[in-house]
């Protein structure tokens, strides 16, 4: 317990670090990007040959970033109509939050 409060006080009282102002985003920026990524879905549920059809922000790379994730992504082979996705495109929209 006094070893936290001792790291806490010598925190707080370090020089602030300077952010690289390329990592910056600028607060015009919205706060939540949403790429819509058409894909595959295969035997297993996994989605596989994704494109990107669209995406709210181009300029911040969200749907690069969508298409990076898309390979751990797994879905549920019963569509809402009851019949199998494996097989067919679906659109799977994915939303980023920004901070």
């Amino acid at each position: 317990m006094i070893a936290s409060l001792v790291l806490a006080a010598a925190l707080s009282n370090s020089a602030p670090a300077k952010a690289d102002p390329d990592l910056l985003i600028p607060a015009s920026q919205p706060r939540e990007a949403v790429a819509i990524l058409n894909c595959l879905v295969t035997d297993d549920g996994h989605l596989t040959a994704c494109t990107v059809e669209g995406e709210s922000s181009p300029e911040l790379g969200v749907g690069d970033a969508a298409l990076k994730m898309a390979s751990q992504f797994q879905v549920d082979l019963l569509g809402p109509d009851g019949k199998s996705r494996a097989g067919s495109y679906i659109q799977v929209p994915v939303r980023i939050r920004i901070r």
